[in-house]
């Protein structure tokens, strides 16, 4: 009896023990060493990714274990040097680097073909096309002839780098995705590159669209050249849909909704011109009602239901959001109400000396300001340069001989006046009446012409 005791013990720690699997991994590990680096952290991004990793000086060192949900393509950036990789769920991946000799970059890993190939076929596009513009600007025979010639030595190189079969399936069809992004270029910039505003394709000149399936989300995320094609004919077709009365944000979204049906590659869209498109359209409770229909996607709906619970306070004939204590250009301290109650409406313009929609706008609105300077309205311009630039803030003032209330903003774009109107994209035109309501939070700029000036007579300033 004893002995059956023991035996069944015996039996019952052996299917115990057997019954303790090895648990399966569910990450990759990216690690690299880098000599000669001096930043805190490397960025790694990819299609709705992007992720920081510390970089620890001492040791020369990063590593991070990252759950990726599906395989796919990455940028790895460090600091101005950037790594094209493609990662899978489990496959770890080492980067050896020496910052001052990027050329001498070496991987670790099971699909450490994968980068060093990326690296061989940027090579081929410095040698065979230099710069895109330069490919563009090639008289039509030619251009198609060297664009075949490149697209053939990519796919040479592909099929032998002896690179993972489900990889290589994904990389033939971005090849072939940069070859129709091309060729969808070519009409739109070759008559200003070349000086040939005549130029019109040929009959036998491969029509893009007819080649392209809108609705592939696989693609859509594994592609940057098929996600690039999509939104380029997707802004050309609402462009084409627009008038002048209509609300160009809001033609966006429809757009999207009526030529987009695969979801991944909807809800992307719908989000990425929802984000700036919802700060700038004219009619924002119907925008964001639209918005929330069309899109599925959890997440987005609730960015934007943030967005549109901020701007709702910024909406026209709500009090103007307040700033305190700008700096003035011409010496001291501006604020918000320093400017009311002189029975004066307010055109601000929010700008930064780097943007270049901005330089444009210059000269029009100094215009303006000579047109209406005893008038009942005060031109007001905030710049949101960085500190770092306050100087050249000044300096571009005093060359372009900027006229009207010239103020610094105390924080760039996180200082509060900005981020309460949600304004990420420059210029931004906003106008307040004389009691500090908003007119228009989105107001047309000098350079919309009529728009402005009907606007500037239905209000009374003349």
């Amino acid at each position: 009896m004893k002995k059956l005791v023991l035996l069944a013990l015996i039996g019952g720690i052996m299917l115990s023990c057997d019954d303790k699997k090895e648990p399966v991994k569910d990450y990759m590990v990216l690690s690299g060493a880098i000599d000669n680096f001096k930043k805190r952290d490397v960025k790694l991004t990819g299609f709705n990714f992007e992720k920081k990793i510390k970089f620890d000086r001492k040791q020369k060192n990063f590593v991070d274990t990252l759950r990726i949900t599906e395989p796919g393509y990455y940028t790895l950036a460090i600091n101005k040097r950037k790594f094209n990789l493609y990662l899978t769920q489990t496959d770890d991946l080492k980067v050896l680097l020496d910052y001052k000799n990027p050329e001498a970059v070496l991987f670790e890993g099971i699909n450490a073909a994968i980068p060093k190939y990326f690296l061989a076929k940027t090579k081929i596009f410095s040698e065979q096309i230099i710069n895109l513009r330069e490919l563009l600007s090639l008289e039509e025979t030619a251009f198609l002839e060297k664009l075949e010639a490149y697209k053939s030595a990519l796919t040479n190189l592909a099929t032998t780098s002896g690179l993972p079969e489900e990889f290589l399936k994904k990389e033939l069809k971005n090849i072939e995705y940069e070859y129709l992004r091309d060729l969808y270029y070519y009409p739109e910039y070759y008559p200003s590159l070349s000086g040939d505003s005549e130029y019109t394709p040929s009959e036998n000149f491969p029509k893009v669209m007819e080649q392209l399936n809108f609705d592939n989300g696989n693609d859509y995320k594994n592609s940057e050249h098929y996600r690039t094609i999509l939104k380029e004919e997707i802004t050309k077709r609402a462009n084409a849909k627009a008038t002048d009365d209509s609300d160009l944000p809001t033609v966006f979204l429809e757009t999207i909704q009526t030529e987009i049906t695969d979801s991944i590659a909807k809800n992307d869209l719908l989000f990425q011109k929802a984000e700036d498109g919802i700060t700038y359209t004219d009619n924002l409770a119907d925008y964001y009602k639209k918005f929330m229909a069309y899109s599925n996607n959890k997440a987005h709906k609730q960015r934007i239901t943030d967005l549109f619970n901020s701007l709702k306070l910024t909406a026209k004939g709500n009090p103007c959001p307040t700033f305190e204590n700008y700096e003035n250009y011409n010496g001291g301290k501006t604020s918000l109400s320093d400017l009311l109650g002189h029975g004066k409406y307010l055109y601000i313009d929010v700008w930064a000396t780097w943007c270049g929609y901005c330089k444009r706008e210059t000269p029009l609105l100094k215009r303006l300001e000579l047109q209406y300077h005893d008038k009942n309205i005060e031109f007001v311009s905030i710049s949101v340069d960085n500190m770092r630039d306050h100087k050249k803030w000044q300096e571009t003032i005093a060359q372009k001989e900027m006229g009207g209330v010239q103020l610094f903003a105390d924080k760039s774009f996180a200082s509060d006046f900005i981020k309460k109107f949600a304004i990420k994209g420059l210029p931004r035109f906003i106008m307040v009446d004389p009691e500090g309501n908003i007119v228009s939070p989105n107001a047309p700029r000098p350079s919309d012409g009529e728009k402005l000036m009907n606007m500037f007579e239905e209000l009374g300033i003349q």
